[in-house]
């Protein structure tokens, strides 16, 4: 148990961290590089908590690394999430412009198997299959919220969504059930199109505007 002396200790210690001035942070981006982007904070956070241990070790550590993360991905640019689905083509999962985060179109592949979440819309014959648009919507969405959480920021800093359906009459309103489950509260701007197909054999595609 910490007595009274080492919580002072500690609380002047995470003041310190706390109010550590920009161009220290900076400096340590320079020299970890940009490959680290948010997983640095992680460590660096669990660093610094150690260095004070106990209970207030904890909090430490956690403060450190959301500052040290929020400076690593504070610059503008495109980023790669480690846990999202793998692109189809050469593109980020997001790019941030300013107070801006561009996600691009996301779907409702498996990031760990890469399967299509609700199963694909045919088979490799081009043969049309069943599959669930309410277990692909909700892929989609957790998909988005994955990447969004890996860079820092969150799914109720969404603004605006773009959907995109390949058959609006089957699917709407398996689709917008699920979507108001995670967005009825946050009420971003969205606009549902129909296309008439996507890069895979999936049945819905996401892409969304969100605030850094």
């Amino acid at each position: 148990m910490m007595s009274n002396e080492d919580e002072i200790k500690n609380e002047d210690l995470m003041d310190r961290l706390i109010s550590a001035p920009s161009d220290t942070i900076e400096k340590l981006y320079d020299e970890l590089g940009s490959s680290m982007v948010s997983s640095a904070g992680g460590v660096i956070g669990a660093a610094a908590g150690g260095v004070a241990g106990g209970p207030m070790g904890g909090v430490i550590g956690s403060v450190v690394g959301k500052k040290m993360a929020g400076k690593i991905i504070s610059n503008d640019g495109p980023f790669i999430a480690e846990n999202g689905p793998s692109a189809v083509g050469k593109y980020p999962h997001l790019h941030r412009v300013g107070e801006l985060i561009f996600v691009s179109g996301i779907g409702p592949r498996s990031p760990d198997t890469n399967e299509i979440i609700g199963g694909p819309i045919k088979d490799k014959d081009g043969s049309p299959l069943d599959y669930d648009i309410r277990a692909q919507t909700r892929s989609v969405i957790e998909n988005i919220q994955l990447i969004l959480e890996e860079y820092g920021s969150s799914l109720d800093k969404v603004v605006d969504v773009y959907s995109m359906l390949i058959d609006m009459e089957r699917d709407f309103k398996g689709y917008n059930e699920v979507y108001a489950e995670y967005f009825s509260e946050i009420m971003p701007s969205r606009t549902t199109c129909a296309v008439t197909a996507l890069p895979t054999p999936i049945a819905v595609e996401l892409k969304v505007i969100a605030k850094a």
